[in-house]
């Protein structure tokens, strides 16, 4: 082989691998059914449990918003948004004391003061059993909730930021419950860049190049 065409071939391979390392921008979100795993995967969290918002005992509603760390958490127009303590009723008691609700619901919306990229939460429902859609970045996922006493958890971290959060249940779920919203950034330390590839791939094909070389007769 000649030269030139040696020269010709290392620069195309260079230019497919430059090409292949960096791909073509889409948003990804990854989920999460353990709070262990979230919480390795993120950092920086901040997490809101309501205790002590409104006061320290019973049922608080109101017809407007939630409000904890900058985190406005509101149902439909008309719904009553409140704040109960779940341990003085069997029926919501998931052990998670203090927890945010919707009654009569079909959708809460969360939103965060600033964006951000990875949040969790507590789900639970009465009746129970009741399946959640959770979207963000306008991406539905489902969550089954449990029934007394196992709080469903859902965590999610993404690419992209966001500062909206969703939740839905069907008609004819007496309460929606959440709690523990947690929230953060998506630890990306261990992920390495397109960047990495590349200059991994460009000393491989310099090292090949050299062996090449090397084996030519003089």
């Amino acid at each position: 082989m000649s030269r030139s065409k040696f020269r010709a071939i290392f620069l195309l391979t260079l230019l497919t691998l430059a090409v292949m390392v960096t791909p073509a921008y889409s948003t990804t979100i990854t989920t999460y059914s353990s709070s262990a795993t979230w919480l390795a995967a993120t950092t920086g969290v901040t997490t809101d449990n309501f205790t002590g918002v409104g006061g320290t005992s019973g049922v608080f509603t109101t017809t407007g918003a939630i409000t904890q760390n900058g985190v406005v958490f509101v149902g439909l127009t008309g719904s009553t948004t409140g704040i109960a303590d779940t341990s003085a009723f069997s029926w919501a008691n998931f052990g998670t004391s203090f927890a945010g609700f919707v009654a009569n619901p079909g959708t809460i919306t969360i939103t965060l003061p600033t964006p951000v990229t990875a949040f969790s939460i507590n789900l639970f429902t009465n009746p129970t059993a009741v399946t959640y859609t959770v979207s963000t970045l306008s991406t539905p996922f489902t969550v089954p909730t449990f029934a007394v006493p196992t709080p469903a958890f859902f965590g999610e971290t993404s690419d992209t930021p966001f500062s909206t959060v969703t939740l839905s249940v069907p008609a004819g779920t007496t309460y929606a419950f959440f709690d523990n919203f947690a929230f953060g950034a998506a630890d990306t330390s261990q992920v390495p860049e397109a960047g990495t590839f590349l200059l991994i791939g460009t000393g491989l094909l310099g090292f090949a190049a050299i062996r090449y070389k090397a084996r030519q007769p003089r």
